[in-house]
């Protein structure tokens, strides 16, 4: 495998930014040489003075214009097509509600269809959930249904959600890592606060789903496919494991332990251990924690993101009403801005989608992502099958 394979996902950053300020010093310099020998803009000067900074402040922004052109432009391309993402986006939430039925359903093995083997194809299809054959279309009523929940939500960017198809921390006892999150939360949580409901983990869209359409029965199922999966993925690790351990030991492993320069104790230790003159990198690092990683400036972090995304807001919008701090009333202004924005999207794309399901064309998705849960489901599968194998049962999933 070559250097450029094993480059880590910085690289391309930290040379772009290498080479970007190359070229502005470079095109800064010229433009400064040429008004410094360039007779005729010697004349245009001579009638102003002070001109020195001028010229070199504009010889600058020069720079920056001319190199950073195509960034500039992907930049403006992303923000005017942002809100039609966040539409489309939230057009395929409301299916994510109906999936999860069939998945509650499937388990229970009250529902079948070719598309779906195993538990991790509901993964697959969560991130192809517009061209999901097996659940029923959107409907008029749906994004009505919708549009209402987002005049009501200003929870998290619903742009942003995933784990939609996340069984086991939605409807079952199974630990996972967003309980395990959402428990030191509440550990965390003053005595005093108000606790979050036992449900809370459940999408909002599926709560305020289960509220108005009755569908909550879909969580009483019981899980009865899981467990079988289990069972064969079970000896299929086993057997994995023993393999790796006969491989180990043809290739013993590395045991030094790996070097982790985060956290402030480790950072701290590693400049001791590294630096010929660690005390003056300690102050340095001391007074960036000082101005970085200050939690008060951290706790802006959220109001400076509200504030740029109601830049575009060039209309009379009312302020988020009972909310008494300014800045959590600035945040919740900017999310009912964001969603009426994607309210207003929604429509065209509801449209575009009918079309397409008419035609027979195929919506819109991440071929990249598809392809990597794709990997992951049929890698599940064959853990299955192989289980199967060995527990000297068909290479099948008829259990």
């Amino acid at each position: 495998m070559s250097n450029k394979d094993n480059k880590e996902p910085w690289q391309d950053t930290i040379k772009w930014e290498y080479e970007s300020a190359r070229k502005r010093e470079k095109l800064y310099k010229q433009t400064l040489k040429k008004f410094a020998t360039d007779d005729s803009l010697k004349d245009y000067l001579s009638q102003y003075q002070n001109t020195e900074h001028a010229v070199q402040f504009y010889a600058w922004q020069k720079a920056r214009w001319l190199v950073d052109r195509d960034q500039t432009e992907w930049c403006l391309d992303y923000n005017s097509s942002k809100d039609l993402l966040n539409a489309q986006t939230c057009l395929g939430n409301i299916q994510q509600k109906k999936l999860f039925d069939k998945q509650c359903q499937w388990r229970a093995e009250t529902f079948k269809h070719p598309a779906i083997e195993t538990t991790s194809d509901f993964y697959y299809w969560e991130k192809n959930i517009l061209n999901c054959p097996f659940i029923d279309p959107i409907t008029e009523e749906d994004v009505a249904l919708y549009t209402e929940f987002l005049q009501q939500y200003l929870g998290e960017d619903l742009t942003f959600m995933g784990h939609w198809q996340d069984y086991n921390s939605y409807n079952s006892s199974i630990a996972t890592v967003a309980k395990l999150v959402k428990k030191q939360k509440d550990e965390d949580e003053d005595e005093n606060d108000e606790k979050e409901d036992e449900d809370s983990l459940m999408p909002p869209w599926y709560i305020f789903v289960n509220e108005h359409r009755g569908d909550g029965h879909y969580l009483l199922l019981l899980d009865v496919r899981q467990e079988k999966e289990w069972q064969y993925t079970r000896i299929a690790h086993e057997e994995q494991r023993r393999i790796a351990v006969e491989k180990l030991k043809v290739s013993p492993q590395d045991r030094r332990p790996t070097l982790f320069v985060i956290g402030r104790e480790k950072i701290e230790d590693f400049i001791n251990q590294v630096e010929e003159d660690p005390e003056e990198v300690l102050k340095a690092y001391k007074v960036y924690q000082q101005f970085y990683d200050n939690p008060e400036i951290d706790s802006m972090e959220w109001v400076k993101e509200a504030y740029h995304d109601l830049e575009d807001c060039n209309e009379s919008f009312p302020i988020a009403e009972n909310i008494t701090d300014w800045k959590d009333a600035l945040i919740a202004t900017s999310q009912q801005w964001k969603n009426t924005k994607i309210i207003r999207n929604l429509a065209f794309f509801y449209h575009d989608y009918l079309f397409r399901n008419a035609t027979g064309i195929k919506n819109v998705t991440e071929e990249e992502s598809l392809a990597i849960y794709r990997k992951m489901a049929d890698a599940h599968k064959e853990e299955i099958l192989l289980g199967r194998e060995l527990s000297g049962e068909p290479r099948d999933l008829n259990f």
